[in-house]
């Protein structure tokens, strides 16, 4: 089902920005995650948390592209990370980001609620211009209590 009346958003581009996989960070999450703090290579939760903090946008930015706000209890529905080389602690990426799927359903006990998909993507620069390392897919679930 569709007819949100927010099909116009998919497509939509973030901001965007740039992240640094500071080491004390990448520490941190891997002791936190209950991983190997001393492993060169950054656990890879990180590709979402740069992707996060780079988007160039709050939560309350990409709520109000959809006319809601947290008090409408926004749900995280689902995630995939592609990680297209390990991580680096230390590197700079590039990230950018989009809508890139909005459906509308009706669940017999939440009632109407929107499924917002965006991407993540995480570039390094490099020698050969930019090198993709990773792309997170996320959903939004938008409950639609007055739909």
């Amino acid at each position: 089902m569709s007819d949100s009346g927010y099909e116009d958003r998919v497509g939509r581009e973030f901001p965007g920005g740039e992240y640094t996989l500071a080491p004390w960070r990448v520490w941190l999450t891997a002791d936190v995650l209950l991983d190997d703090p001393w492993d060169e290579v950054p656990h890879p939760v990180l590709a979402w948390m740069a992707g996060v903090a780079g988007s160039g946008m709050s939560w309350d930015d990409l709520f109000a592209w959809f006319d809601a706000t947290a008090e409408d209890g926004p749900m995280f529905g689902e995630h995939h990370t592609t990680l297209h080389r390990p991580l680096e602690a230390g590197a700079t990426y590039q990230v950018s980001g989009r809508v890139v799927s909005v459906v509308r359903k009706v669940g017999r006990r939440a009632g109407t609620m929107d499924v917002v998909g965006y991407e993540l993507d995480l570039h390094l620069a490099g020698a050969d211009g930019r090198e993709h390392v990773a792309r997170c897919y996320n959903s939004i679930v938008f409950p639609r209590r007055r739909a």
